[in-house]
Formats: C-alpha cells, sequence, structure tokens
C-alpha cells in the first residue's frame, strides 16, 4: 500500500545527477531514484528534492538520517541512522526507498525502511540494503563487467 502511494507521487523528471546537455538523453535511458536521498556518490544531495536522474550502473546512496512517514492513522518521524544501499541502476527502471509503518494504534508503532526496483514492464523486486563494503565493491564490480 505503501509502495504504490509513494509510486504514485514520484516526478516523471528528477534533479539529474549527471552533466545534462540539452534535453539529456530521454527517460528510457536513465535511472530514476526517488526517497529520503541525502548523498549518492560522496555528493550531498540532501537539498534538491527527492527524485533524481542517473545514468545506468552502480550509484551508492546514503539515506538521510532523520526520516518520516504518515498513514491515515497518524505519523512517525525515526532516525535510521547510517544506512547505505548500493543500486545496480538499469535504464527505465525507478528505485523506490520508502518508510513502511505497522498498522499500530498507540504512541509507538514500528517501521521497516524497504527499497525496491521498479521496471518499465511493472515487475517489482525488493533490494538489499548494503551490508558491507563487499556490497558495494561488488555492485561497482557488476557495472564494470556491464561496461557503465
Amino acid at each position: 500500500m505503501v509502495l504504490a502511494a509513494a509510486c504514485g507521487t514520484q516526478a516523471s523528471h528528477g534533479y539529474p545527477l549527471y552533466p545534462k546537455l540539452g534535453d539529456g538523453p530521454g527517460r528510457d535511458k536513465v535511472a530514476l531514484l526517488y526517497g529520503p536521498v541525502q548523498i549518492v556518490d560522496e555528493q550531498n544531495v540532501g537539498g534538491k528534492g527527492q527524485t533524481f536522474e542517473l545514468l545506468p550502473g552502480c550509484h551508492v546512496v546514503t539515506l538521510q538520517r532523520n526520516i518520516g512517514a504518515g498513514t491515515a492513522g497518524g505519523a512517525v518521524a525515526a532516525n535510521v541512522g547510517h544506512v547505505v544501499i548500493a543500486f545496480r541502476m538499469r535504464a527505465a527502471h525507478r528505485y523506490v526507498i520508502t518508510m513502511e509503518l505497522d498498522d499500530s494504534t498507540g504512541p509507538v508503532g514500528h517501521y521497516m525502511l524497504v527499497a525496491r526496483e521498479k521496471g518499465p514492464d511493472g515487475t517489482i523486486v525488493r533490494l538489499p540494503f548494503a551490508r558491507s563494503d563487499e556490497d558495494v565493491i561488488s555492485c561497482k564490480r557488476w557495472a564494470q563487467e556491464q561496461g557503465l
């Protein structure tokens, strides 16, 4: 439910995180990243919105430490600490990071951060967060093998 709402509110264009000449490469040649992002590939993008265009390849994303989400029943704010995702981004795909809430009616609830890839055919795959430097190295190796 939360993912559907997040996907529906995404802009079709994002802040480009590559040198954009003219109209750029076009939507079918870039990946869209959406979520509470602070850093992408060592570049601080915290003040540039929540939707970003990236060229295909490996992109290391660090989330904002303080994020929040809401439902009809209330809202939550959390300090999530240092969360890193090494995305293997492909052209025409969307990468969405959301905070999903449980259905708690009390003052304390639980949340879960989720990263998903949505393909142009509508398929959705849940993605893992980076657990170690090896996950980042593996992502970069994948991009190199793909010629990206």
